[in-house]
């Protein structure tokens, strides 16, 4: 009876850690969607081309734009398949590191599918003659702008377009690829796929 007294129900402990570690892992998502992507595509610019001697004629951030999927859902996918919230500092992970985070993860898309909703419901056909009025939600979040503006052309292409693009959509992306990332990591994908590819190779073919 006085066990019973003073047990704490697990069901409010574990959501009261659910929180925090969804907020970080929501956190990771958009950090590698607004700044891991970007800072991913200068180094290419800036270490491999040179290197490979590649010859581009589109600016670091047109080709981003271009490649707005790649650039941030293989990052993004990897980033939840290595388990990237365990290089996080003690400090914030060691509270809530258990299968809290196991379960937070496979709920990392929510928020930014929640945000990128949210936007779409509000959507309002633009008003400027310049970047047309007959566009759906879908196609202004997901037809992804190929060219940013810039200081000598700011009208290259819609500027709040290209924004919401890349604050709403890419975030979007990179929530669902962590999740996948994770999934898969808990799976243990590869390791199933490297397995199944040796056993083929050892197996010896059977002779009719």
């Amino acid at each position: 009876m006085v066990e019973d007294s003073i047990t704490v129900p697990k069901a409010k402990t574990t959501w009261l850690g659910l929180v925090p570690a969804l907020a970080l892992h929501t956190t990771i998502v958009y950090t590698f969607a607004l700044q891991i992507s970007m800072v991913l595509v200068g180094r290419w610019f800036a270490w491999v081309v040179p290197v490979l001697h590649v010859s581009s004629s589109v600016p670091p951030a047109d080709w981003y734009l271009q490649h707005l999927e790649v650039v941030i859902v293989i990052p993004a996918l990897l980033a939840g398949y290595i388990n990237v919230v365990r290089f996080v500092p003690a400090i914030f992970g060691r509270p809530f590191w258990d299968n809290r985070f196991d379960s937070a993860v496979t709920w990392a898309w929510s928020i930014p599918t929640l945000v990128l909703g949210y936007r779409m419901l509000l959507y309002q056909p633009p008003s400027s003659v310049l970047f047309g009025t007959s566009m759906t939600a879908v196609k202004y979040f997901f037809d992804i702008q190929r060219v940013s503006p810039t200081l000598s052309n700011p009208l290259a292409s819609d500027p709040v377009r290209v924004w919401a693009q890349m604050s709403v959509t890419a975030p979007f992306y990179a929530g669902v690829a962590y999740t996948l990332g994770a999934l898969a990591s808990k799976r243990q994908l590869l390791t199933k796929l490297c397995t199944f590819e040796k056993q083929g190779e050892t197996t010896p073919p059977q002779e009719p």
